[in-house]
């Protein structure tokens, strides 16, 4: 998958992955390679069977738990093989850093939100930081890292919300440590540990620079959204003097008020609440045990992957995690005739097809997709790959655009709740400078509901509903981002298009929202 799109996104969730060079070693021993399948995740973990059953059960308990908190069914609607988060397990805590280009950087897992392709990286064990066989202190663990991370997805796939920064990754941290009882039950309102020195040692953030997202942060200060968010969003959620005031906050700002504004008439004096904040932090934590009715154990449908895949799953983290240009070409090679040796299996003609439409090898990723179509001609993802094939052919030759749509439709018959085939429809008219028919408009706000954990389809449709002059349900698609970043030394662009919305000044948020493709254009190609 091409990163170029995802750069700014993968940054803002933490951005990380595993260390290339653990990667690609070759173990002495054959590994062992799980498939861990549940209801909304998929987990290829390179552990034993049973350390990777258990790693499944513990993200579908958690998903669980965020519908019980939220009251909605349990295990709730199914959303398709494709809007599974796929989590990746390899390496261990100090690989990460390296996969991700960050070295250093002490992260400890990331998650990228595609539209039709979630996908997060995470090690299958963790390396304790020792200093004389002594633990040097609490560092992000592994579990958290991705709970935090699925909560920023549960949250953009269920909810059309607006939320400030500070409560977006406030939420994050005070789910993130949800400890699960084994009679079925959880317990709310841990602290994160890893924040503890942070807590202690670092100022606290100002409430009035806080809520006034027009005010930039300084380095620290954005450093504390995480800590000092969750304290806020623990101290708001749970102190018996406080209870509504979060909910009628949100409610405003997602009304049209100014940030700051709201937070002065709902909390009162800021001056106080950070009085009461800065003694709440002093302990002790409020929190709330909860036992769901009638527990039921997840169901986890376990697989050892296959010779073919475990050949391959290595190369295809690198192309699922992002690629720019010259990755992409590294990789592409890597796999190149791999699809060939593999001809009965359906991931490697996948795998390596996705691989080469990245490295723009247009050709070998027809090739593979031809493979798959005879292997399946029913098979969805493999008529999304064709149609993805013209579709980059399409970049030098328009009429190709017209060739992809039959696949594209194909492939929304046969999987209706993947969301790519109708995006990539709605595309290629929209890339060809063609009219874009009103079934192809239809099906862009159709895949909304399996779809919105996707800031770049977000983008999409923003664009879309802005042309069609619907502002309002353009600012409630764009809003739950939008709100997501304090100023900086650039315009905070989609903050711009919602207030330009909300003033009724559609020409101008259109006018805004070309600047946001037309710089993220410049970035792809730079």
């Amino acid at each position: 998958m091409t990163a170029t799109n995802w750069k700014r996104e993968a940054a803002r969730l933490l951005g990380a992955g595993l260390a290339m060079c653990a990667l690609l070693a070759s173990p002495a021993a054959r590994a062992e390679w799980w498939e861990a399948k549940t209801a909304h995740f998929v987990v290829y973990s390179e552990s034993d069977r049973d350390d990777a059953e258990k790693f499944a059960t513990l993200l579908e308990r958690f998903d669980n738990a965020l519908r019980t908190l939220q009251n909605m069914p349990v295990p709730g609607p199914d959303v398709g093989s494709a809007n599974k988060v796929k989590v990746y397990r390899s390496g261990d805590t100090d690989n990460i850093a390296v996969f991700a280009h960050a070295s250093g950087s002490g992260v400890a897992g990331f998650y990228i939100g595609r539209a039709g392709n979630p996908v997060s990286f995470v090690p299958a064990h963790e390396r304790i930081e020792t200093s004389k066989g002594i633990r040097t202190g609490p560092r992000l663990d592994i579990k958290s890292v991705l709970l935090h991370e699925y909560t920023h997805h549960f949250m953009l796939s269920n909810f059309s919300t607006a939320y400030p920064s500070w409560y977006t990754e406030g939420f994050a941290e005070l789910y993130s440590t949800i400890r699960f009882m084994d009679d079925g039950s959880f317990h709310v309102g841990d602290v994160p540990q890893s924040r503890g020195a942070a807590l202690d040692f670092l100022p606290d953030i100002p409430l009035e620079r806080l809520f006034d997202t027009k005010a930039s942060l300084n380095d620290i200060q954005r450093y504390q959204v995480y800590t000092f968010g969750w304290l806020l969003s623990h101290y708001l959620n749970f102190a018996p003097d406080r209870q509504g005031q979060l909910v009628a906050y949100l409610k405003a700002l997602n009304s049209g008020e100014d940030s700051l504004t709201a937070a002065k008439r709902i909390f009162g004096d800021l001056g106080q609440l950070q009085k009461e904040v800065r003694r709440y932090k002093r302990g002790p934590f409020l929190g709330y045990d909860v036992k769901p009715g009638n527990y039921v154990e997840p169901k986890v449908a376990m697989r050892e992957l296959t010779d073919a895949e475990e050949a391959l799953i290595r190369d295809h983290m690198r192309s699922q995690r992002g690629v720019d240009a010259k990755e992409a070409r590294d990789v592409a090679s890597d796999m190149t005739g791999k699809d060939a040796a593999w001809p009965e299996s359906m991931p490697a003609q996948l795998w390596v097809g996705e691989a080469q439409i990245d490295a723009k090898n247009w050709d070998a990723a027809e090739a593979a997709a031809d493979r798959a179509l005879l292997l399946d001609p029913d098979s969805a993802p493999a008529h999304l790959l064709k149609a993805n094939v013209f579709m980059g052919r399409g970049e030098t030759d328009r009429s190709a655009y017209a060739k992809a749509r039959p696949h594209f439709v194909r492939a929304r018959n046969l999987d209706p709740l993947d969301p790519r085939p109708a995006i990539g429809y709605y595309l290629s008219f929209r890339e060809a400078g063609e009219p874009v028919p009103e079934a192809a408009l239809i099906a862009l706000e159709q895949v909304y509901p399996n779809a919105s954990y996707d800031p770049q389809y977000r983008l999409v449709l923003t664009r879309q509903l802005l042309d069609e002059g619907k502002g309002d349900i353009a600012r409630s698609v764009i809003a739950p981002i939008a709100f997501q970043a304090h100023a900086g030394k650039e315009e905070n662009l989609l903050l711009a298009v919602v207030k330009a919305i909300d003033e009724g000044k559609l020409d101008e948020a259109r006018t805004k929202m070309a600047e946001i493709f037309r710089k993220a254009k410049e970035e792809e190609e730079g």
